[in-house]
Order: structure tokens, then C-alpha cells, then sequence
């Protein structure tokens, strides 16, 4: 491993074990963020989730290894906050978590390879987090004294996550995997916890000659092959407006050396090329080296600003006679040390080189403006006491805008750093940043800009390219030099160690959307889902954006909180006729029960399906339900059914009883009855209102818990149970019920 700064623990923790809290997030923010998840997103979403509740409940489910792969632009850092938001309020339910009553030690563990990508989480980088050296050869090192203090603050931790774990090493990754066994005092990979590892392998791999994580190599210790099962996020978010360049870049990220260019993506590239004379001088310009980017940025100041400042860097070294510290002549720095020289003026571009605080954002990588420059007095001459700058992300540096104030101008003031050279016995005095009009690709994997200006000339290494022509959100903003076909290429060894992994499966999580994918291309089946939505108008957006609901061909829904014969188009599902009935036209002889809020039913059928809604039935005076006739193409009759907790079975199960009766009546067969009846069959003890189903000839499908609290309230009744192929409990985040379904043929 490189002795690079970027590595290094936080500044502002060197020794200490640091801080670690879960961002905190309003719970609008968080569910705008969990409707925003496409399919495959949501799938390993509720796969983690599904394990979280199970965990919780006690079933010790096996620990998981999740590698959580996709291109550039997949948002993959959304599908990390969603997770880590989720799994944390699930966990915090462990009764170790209760009984401590403390609630700062956390249940999931954010981190990332840069100070950058673990910013952009909000988490820390591995380093910082588990205390770990510069240097990962073997022997492994273990914590000494600091273990009692870790183990204070991990040793409650369920959950791992790595972002960027393409540049992770396997030397990095072994002392990780040894670091949670020993703090944890576990043997199993990683002390027992569970690892959800995101990034893309086509990316930039490792610094140095390191082979990636998903690559064997025979000797090496190797925590990957033989755990790790992967999700493949495709749909690009990034360029989600520019479907032809998404395209594209899909095929540039896998394209192989020995693959041709094919003619149409030539001719796309091309569209984008520019001479050099030509580029725009406020885009950044991404190159392959330090020295073209070095060059870039000198002539770009020279071109566009005569008034900088040279900030020059304070060397010091030991006096042989006094043994204090003096201020010496400028040393030339190695590629490691801080610069030499900044030439600093306003409106000049820079990027901070050193972690100085990473959950504050001020981390190696990130990009601002130079927007003052302030002076004062050192040994009688005049020098740059500090600089302030306007970051590119506003939300970077809001702590250091208190601890070093400026002007009441919103910037960031930045002090010089102090550090030891690679010079021996030499200590430099610097500001951590260096001129940025251009930089490396290695520093903008993960950015999103609206233009950039890329060269491809000395491209040394697989996806270096495809790095760099991956950042714009349109082909438009794309400006290429250089242009060279063989320079975009991937490592062929990546691929065929793709292609050899396991994949997860999303079969207990999401059944029935694997149900109908393994069904592809055959005859569909009907499938009926009830759910108790606790409020069509707190849940209807959450409602909608719900890939398995979006499935069924008769949705049943409980608990609409909706008043008044009349519906408002925002609550209809677009594809779907909506039957519904609110509690106050209800109940007949018991006012006081019409009159609570809450209550309702509504079902919602395919527009394609035939069907009648049935309103009036004899001696069905105080019940919640609807019921909907089904023609064709499906013959069957559908009752939702709702019974509130307060709702007296010696009140209720005569109305129900009479709807029964009613619907043996129709002679229209199958009959299906879903609902929240409030009667939990997971318990013991006398279960009236299943009873009453049994005595009329139903069977009930759904076995396992149907709510948070682990109870089984939302039944399926079916006539004739042999028509059922499947049913089962599906998962959602924003109602303590959880949906129920059925398919039949």
C-alpha cells in the first residue's frame, strides 16, 4: 500500500477514536428517498431490510455479503443511504440497543475508501474508523490499549458498508476482515458482521500494481471469492435525460482491448471531440497524469489571472547545535509532501489535498474557488495567514466556517497544515491545496458535472477512460481531446470474474416480483394484494412507487383515511377503476363509530378487468368493505374487509356473517375475501372470525407475521384454495402492516 496522505486518519482525530453518528435525516427526506428506488435498487433495499426484521425478531439470520455493483451514474451511493437509514431504525429495536438506552454507538457502520466518497455518505474512511497503520504488509497489528475503546463504540455494529470497494486493496481488506474479529472476538469472516460492499470494478482499480478484490490470485488471502453474492444495478441515473449516451457508456465500461469500437459509438465519441484551442476554460479538465495536469493548471492561471500571490511553503529543520526548529530554504518537495509553491489570486480554482475533517466534507478532493486571500505579519514580513474559499458543494466546511470566522461572506478559511516531509528531519508549513483548473481521473471518479473536457492521451490503465468520460450528465456537456478508440478499454479479467459470481437473490424479499419474472413469456397469473395502507393520503405516493403492488391486478386496500362519498383523482392509480367506500357511510346503528376518523376500504381494479362494484347487501348494516364482481377476463368475486381494534366481535360478526352468506348467494366462484380483521392467528386462544371463515367453507393462506409487532392481523380467504398457485407477505417500509397476496390461476 502507498504511504498516501489520503489514507491517513483524520487530522482532527489522529489518535482518538472518532465520532461516529448516523446523519440525520427528516422522515420526508428519507421516504422521497426510498420512492426514488428503481427496482433492482429496492430489491437489495428490502433483501437488507428483510434481514434487519428478522434479526430483530430473534431468527438469527446468517450474516450476508452483499457486492452492490453497477456502472458509473447507477446511484449507487442513493441505494447506501437508504440502507443505512432503514437498517438503523430497525436494528435500534435490538434489545441491547433498548436496555443501554444509548443510542450514539451505532448499528451500522458507514465508511469508504477516500475522505471524499465517505463525505458524500456521510460516513468515515476505513482508516479513520478502525484505527488502521499506513503500512498493511503482514504481520497484522492489533489495537493494543485502544481495543477496550473500540470495542466501546463498534462492538454493538451489525452492519459494514463499503462504498468504493474497487479501490480497496486485499492487503486493506484483510486487516479489515481481522480488525471486527478482533474486535468483536469473533472467528467468522469479518468478526460475524454483516458486509454490504458498493462500487464498480470497471472503475479504477486499486493504487499501485493490486489486483481488485474480485480478482483470485493463488496465495494471497482471499475473504471475497467464496462470500460475496452480487446485485447489478443497470438503469443509469446519472444521464438518465441522455438515453443514447447512457447507452454508451454501458458499453465503454465493459469493452475490452480485443472488442472493436462499434461505427455508431465512433461516431458519438467523435461529436464530442474538440481541439484543444477550443475547450472551454471554465470546465474542468480531467487527464490521465499529475504532469499534464500540472501543465493544464500553470498555463490556465498564467492565461487568465497577473495579480497572483505566490504562497510559498515554510521548511523547517532541526538545528544540529540547539535542537530547535528553523526556518530554512525552500526544499523541493517529493510528489507526496505538500506543494511547494501555490499561486493564489482570486477566482483561482483549487482542491484540497488532505483530509482535514471528513464528516465536515474538507477531505482530499474537494473543489472550490479561492475568494480571499488574507495576510498578516511573521518575523516583519508580510505572508498569507490564511485563505478562503467558496467550496463547489455548499454543504462542505460548515464547522470550520464557526472555528476560523472570517467575514460574514459564507467561506471556508483555511490554515496551513503542518507535516513532516519525505525529506528526513524536515517539516513543511503549507496550505493543503494545490491549482485545480484540471486534475486526474482518479480524483473525479464518483463527481457529477454538467461539462467537462477530457483527454485521452495518456491513458495508462483499464477504465481510466471510462472514468473520465462518465462524469457529464449529458453527451452534450462532453468535450474530448485526444481522441484515441484504443485508449477506452476494460480488464478482461474483470469481466470473467463477473461473470463467475454468484448472484443474490431477492426470492424471500420480493416474491412476487420473482414470481413474475420467472413467469416471463408465459400465462400470467391473477394476483390479488391486500394492504393496509394506514392512510391513502400520508401513503398514496409511497403507494404508487411500489414495484410489487404495481403488480397486481386487484389491489385491496384498508384503512384509506378517506371521508365522503366522493374521491379525489389523487388518490386513483393510474391503470386501475377504484372502488371505495369511507367509514362514515358504513355503520347504520352505531353512529360513534362512523363518526372516528380513520377506517375506510377501497379496491382497486386492472382497467382492463370487467368489473362491478356490488354495493348493497341484506343485513350488512355496520361493516367496512367493498365488494367488486369480476366478469372477465377473471371470473371471481373480491371482498375487502376491515374491522377496527375497537370494533366488538359480538358487533362485528354478525354484519360478516351476513356478507358471507351474501356472497355464497352471487353463485360467482372463486370468492375471495382479504382484510385487516384485527385477530391475530399467530397467538393462542380462540380465533372467532377465522372460525367463522372455516364454518363457511374458506381456507385462510397467509402464515407468518403480517405487522411490525410480529402478529398475523391481515388474513386471505379463499372458496376454493386448490385455484391458489402461491401466496405470501410482502415487504414495505412506510406502514406497520405489511401487504399480503395470492396468486390463482
Amino acid at each position: 500500500m502507498d504511504n498516501v496522505p489520503d489514507f491517513a486518519v483524520d487530522r482532527t482525530s489522529s489518535m482518538a477514536v472518532p465520532a461516529i453518528e448516523a446523519p440525520k435525516l427528516s422522515p420526508d427526506f428519507v421516504r422521497k428517498l426510498y420512492r426514488s428506488l428503481n427496482e433492482t435498487q429496492a430489491s437489495i433495499f428490502y433483501t437488507v431490510r428483510d434481514w434487519c426484521r428478522k434479526r430483530v425478531w430473534g431468527h438469527n439470520p446468517d450474516q450476508f455479503f452483499y457486492f452492490v455493483s453497477g456502472g458509473a451514474g447507477c446511484e449507487k451511493s442513493h441505494v447506501i443511504k437508504c440502507i443505512h437509514e432503514e437498517a438503523t431504525k430497525i436494528l435500534r429495536q435490538l434489545p441491547r440497543f433498548r436496555d443501554q438506552g444509548d443510542m450514539s454507538t451505532p448499528a451500522v457502520l458507514l465508511t469508504a475508501f477516500t475522505g471524499t466518497a465517505a463525505f458524500n455518505i456521510s460516513g468515515k474512511t476505513l482508516h479513520s474508523m478502525l484505527k488502521l497503520p499506513r503500512s498493511l504488509k503482514p504481520p497484522y497489528l492489533g489495537l493494543g490499549n485502544a481495543l477496550d475503546e473500540m470495542r466501546a463504540i463498534l462492538s454493538d455494529a451489525e452492519i459494514l458498508i463499503i462504498d468504493e470497494i474497487t479501490m480497496v486493496s486485499k492487503e486493506l481488506f484483510a486487516y479489515v476482515h481481522w480488525r471486527f474479529q478482533q474486535i468483536k472476538g469473533n472467528k467468522k469472516p469479518f468478526g460475524g458482521m454483516s458486509v454490504l460492499a458498493v462500487g464498480d470494478f470497471y472503475q479504477l482499480p486499486p493504487l499501485g500494481k493490486a489486483k481488485p478484490l474480485c480478482v483470485y490470485e493463488e496465495g494471497v488471502l482471499d475473504v471475497w471469492k467464496d462470500n460475496f453474492q452480487m446485485v447489478n444495478l443497470t438503469q443509469i441515473m446519472r444521464q438518465r435525460d441522455d438515453l443514447v449516451f447512457a447507452e454508451l457508456l454501458n458499453r465503454l465500461r465493459v469493452k475490452t482491448k480485443t472488442d472493436t469500437l462499434r461505427d455508431e459509438d465512433r461516431a458519438l465519441l467523435t461529436q464530442s471531440v474538440i481541439d484543444v484551442k477550443d475547450c472551454p476554460l471554465d470546465a474542468l479538465h480531467i487527464f490521465a497524469t499529475n504532469k499534464e495536469v500540472d501543465e493544464h493548471n500553470r498555463k490556465t492561471v498564467a492565461a487568465l489571472h497577473t495579480d497572483f500571490v505566490n504562497v510559498k511553503a515554510q521548511d523547517y529543520t532541526k538545528d544540529p547545535t540547539t535542537g530547535e526548529m528553523i526556518q530554512t530554504g525552500g526544499f523541493t518537495g517529493m510528489k507526496r509532501d505538500l506543494p511547494d509553491c501555490i499561486q493564489a489570486a482570486h477566482g483561482v480554482r483549487i482542491m484540497i489535498l488532505r483530509n482535514l475533517d471528513v464528516e465536515d466534507g474538507l477531505v482530499n478532493g474537494t473543489f472550490g474557488t479561492i475568494a480571499n486571500i488574507v495576510t498578516g505579519q511573521q518575523d516583519g514580513k508580510t505572508t498569507v495567514t490564511t485563505i478562503g474559499l467558496q467550496l463547489d458543494n455548499p454543504t462542505a466546511g460548515q464547522r470550520f466556517r464557526k472555528k476560523i470566522q472570517g467575514q460574514s461572506d459564507n467561506l471556508v478559511y483555511i490554515e496551513r497544515t503542518e507535516e513532516n516531509m519525505t525529506k528526513k528531519g524536515a517539516v513543511r508549513r503549507q496550505f493543503p491545496m494545490k491549482l485545480a483548473f484540471a486534475c486526474t481521473a482518479h480524483k473525479v471518479q464518483g463527481m457529477t458535472m454538467e461539462s467537462a473536457v477530457v483527454s485521452l492521451k495518456r491513458v495508462f490503465e483499464p477504465g481510466m477512460s471510462y472514468v473520465a468520460l462518465s462524469r457529464t450528465t449529458s453527451l452534450r456537456g462532453l468535450n474530448i481531446t485526444d481522441f484515441e478508440k484504443k485508449k477506452i478499454y476494460a480488464d478482461p479479467e474483470i469481466t470473467a470474474a463477473m461473470e463467475n459470481m454468484n448472484h443474490a437473490s431477492f426470492e424471500c424479499a420480493r416474491p412476487l416480483l420473482q414470481h413474475v419474472k420467472l413467469a416471463e413469456g408465459t400465462a400470467q397469473n391473477f394476483k390479488l394484494i391486500h394492504h393496509n395502507a394506514q392512510g391513502l393520503p400520508s401513503h398514496i405516493e409511497d403507494l404508487k412507487c411500489h414495484h410489487e403492488l404495481a403488480l397486481a391486478d386487484v389491489l385491496c386496500i384498508t384503512e384509506t383515511h378517506l371521508s365522503g362519498s366522493f374521491v379525489s383523482p389523487t388518490f386513483h392509480l393510474e391503470g386501475y377503476n377504484m372502488f371505495a367506500r369511507s367509514r362514515q357511510v358504513s355503520y347504520t346503528n352505531f353512529p360513534d363509530m362512523a363518526t372516528k376518523d380513520g377506517g375506510g376500504v377501497a379496491v382497486y381494479c386492472k382497467s382492463h378487468i370487467q368489473a362491478e362494484a356490488q354495493r348493497y347487501f341484506q343485513n350488512v348494516t355496520d361493516l367496512e368493505f367493498v365488494v367488486v364482481k369480476l366478469e372477465a377476463p377473471v371470473r371471481a368475486v373480491i371482498a375487502a374487509v376491515y374491522r377496527p381494534p375497537h370494533f366488538c366481535l359480538k358487533k362485528f360478526l354478525p354484519n360478516l356473517e351476513s356478507l358471507l352468506d351474501s356472497l355464497d348467494m352471487m353463485n360467482h366462484q372463486p370468492v375471495i375475501v382479504s382484510g385487516d380483521f384485527n385477530e391475530d392467528l399467530l397467538c393462542k386462544g380462540k380465533k372467532a372470525i377465522q372460525e367463522l371463515f372455516q364454518s363457511k367453507g374458506y381456507t385462510q393462506l397467509i402464515t407468518a407475521a403480517t405487522t411490525e409487532n410480529r402478529t398475523l392481523l391481515d388474513h386471505i380467504y379463499v372458496s376454493q384454495p386448490h385455484t391458489c398457485v402461491q401466496s405470501g407477505v410482502l415487504q414495505t417500509y412506510y406502514s406497520y402492516h405489511s401487504p399480503v397476496c395470492v396468486l390463482t390461476l
